[in-house]
């Protein structure tokens, strides 16, 4: 389980290195005014139906089902069950991409309620229609990649994010210098991406003797509990990006708010992407099979296990959010149309997330624990108590605090969601949590607290370096070996608290033996 965890995580790092040189290029094009914000809007959605379908709701109820019937009644049964899904999803997407093309301009409208008030309404629907045809491609790409996990093949589904950045700077390297319209040129950068990424996943699948032989799409008794389980998880994922969605609406009425919580939040969702959704995708299939093999223990073992892995990997990363926020944004972003004053803007933003982070990466953790049970009801009313907390915070804290009050909103929601999702499994009795989890995770923070302020006074020297407009490569190479200090800081202090010891550490990585 370790070794798959880093196998997703290390291909999500390569997208995520590849992200941040498609978000630099992307800031010195558009900068942080009313072409990014309307950039931002029509990438909106391709994002939330690849966090929704390819991260959230589809998976948390395909995969139980088609992990299942590997384990009772084989691969060819299981085949079947994913043909006729994947038929009848194909036919699904086409009437939404129909009905959301017809009607994205009511959607951008009422998403981001600023637009109308200064003329972004008109190209944000006009770059949105182009993009939303992505959801097609991304929620098919997500069934063949549930079908590869549950076969514990996990390289394949995590590269097909990789090509998605690619493709963004083959675009802004090669083919945007020479048109002079980047926003269209990304929009449709969006739909090539989305072809070539099925065909990723579909290769693999291929390759594994998976059988993708077309069927009817019909509405029979496995479609229908399909349905049954995916409906909550639809709530529930969507809601968490409700989340996002609000602070973004709200930030809509300040021009350039849009583009400053997205970059802010483009730094932020890397200890979600590389953990938070790593863990998840590696965990459900793993508790489901243990589950359904009446390993009980064994269930409630891994998930205390992922959550440690979560907390050793993302409180660092969180610390350095929260210390040194400004300097981070500013060394990756400043230049070309993007300032020295949007950055520090963008950098309070990216603290008030920090402060939320590990709440939404234990949650991905945590929730795999209800859905193998085939449980997506629970997480769905969770979810639902803490949207209504952001969106009852949203707007008085953007009054207070303006973005940055936006994204603190946001934390708090996540926390109140942690906090339903660990009590209901404590409650049920699904969750042990062992004093030894406590105390390491005590060490943890105090080992992260050290590197925290270590790298704050670091930093303070660095400066000079990292805090001017110009000299691109030399700002990236001093923040990278001030990150590169404060992983070596971090990890002799985990050894020293006793949290991990070396010997412990290499046998998490060892690979086991086969029987």
């Amino acid at each position: 389980m370790f070794r798959s965890i880093f196998t997703v995580s290390g291909f999500t790092l390569l997208s995520r290195v590849l992200g941040f040189a498609r978000d630099v290029l992307i800031a010195k094009y558009l900068g942080a005014g009313a072409t990014a914000d309307i950039w931002v809007a029509a990438f909106r959605f391709p994002n939330l139906f690849r966090r929704i379908f390819g991260e959230g709701a589809f998976n948390a109820a395909f995969v139980p089902m088609y992990s299942g019937r590997i384990e009772e009644k084989g691969e060819a049964e299981a085949d079947s069950f994913a043909r006729k899904t994947i038929s009848l999803m194909f036919v699904i997407l086409l009437v939404i991409f129909v009905l959301a093309f017809i009607f994205m301009e009511p959607i951008v409208r009422v998403t981001t309620v600023g637009f109308a008030l200064d003329g972004r309404l008109e190209p944000g629907v006009a770059a949105s229609r182009i993009t939303v045809g992505y959801l097609i491609f991304i929620c098919l790409v997500a069934a063949l990649s549930g079908i590869l996990n549950s076969r514990r093949v996990f390289g394949a589904p995590a590269f097909a994010y990789v090509v998605l950045n690619i493709v963004f700077l083959v675009a802004l390297v090669f083919v945007i210098p020479k048109t002079g319209d980047p926003v269209r040129v990304l929009c449709w950068s969006v739909m090539v991406s989305g072809v070539l990424q099925l065909l990723v996943v579909f290769v693999a699948a291929i390759r594994r003797g998976v059988d993708l032989r077309p069927s009817v799409p019909k509405i029979d008794s496995d479609a229908k509990k399909l349905g049954k389980l995916m409906t909550p998880g639809l709530v529930s994922a969507g809601v968490q990006q409700i989340n996002l969605l609000v602070g973004q609406t709200v930030v809509s009425l300040q021009l350039g708010g849009v583009a400053l919580f997205y970059y802010a939040d483009r730094i932020n969702q890397l200890p979600l992407g590389l953990l938070g959704i790593a863990l998840g995708t590696v965990l459900l299939p793993e508790i489901t099979r243990r589950l359904r093999g009446g390993d009980e223990s064994g269930a409630k073992k891994a998930l205390v296990q992922g959550m440690e892995i979560a907390l050793l990997f993302s409180l660092p990363a969180v610390a350095a959010m929260f210390v040194i926020p400004v300097p981070i944004i500013h060394a990756l972003f400043v230049q070309g149309e993007f300032t020295a004053e949007a950055a520090k803007s963008a950098g309070f933003v990216l603290a008030a997330f920090a402060t939320g982070t590990p709440s939404y990466v234990l949650a991905k953790v945590l929730q795999p624990a209800y859905f193998a049970r085939e449980d997506t009801k629970t997480p769905m009313r969770y979810t639902i108590v803490s949207a209504v907390v952001n969106i009852v915070l949203a707007y008085p804290m953007f009054l207070w605090l303006g973005p940055a009050g936006c994204a603190f909103a946001t934390s708090i929601a996540g926390w109140v969601n942690l906090f339903l999702l660990w009590n209901g499994l404590r409650l049920g009795n699904q969750l042990n949590v062992t004093t030894g989890f406590v105390t390491r995770t005590v060490r943890m923070i105090f080992a992260s607290a050290i590197m925290g302020g270590l790298i704050w006074f670091l930093c303070g020297y660095a400066r000079p370096w990292i805090m001017t407009e110009g000299n691109f490569a030399v700002r990236v190479a001093v923040l990278a070996v001030l990150v590169g200090i404060g992983v070596v800081i971090y990890f002799a202090a985990v050894i020293a608290t006793r949290v991990y010891s070396v010997a412990e550490l290499k046998s998490r990585l060892r690979r086991s033996p086969r029987t």
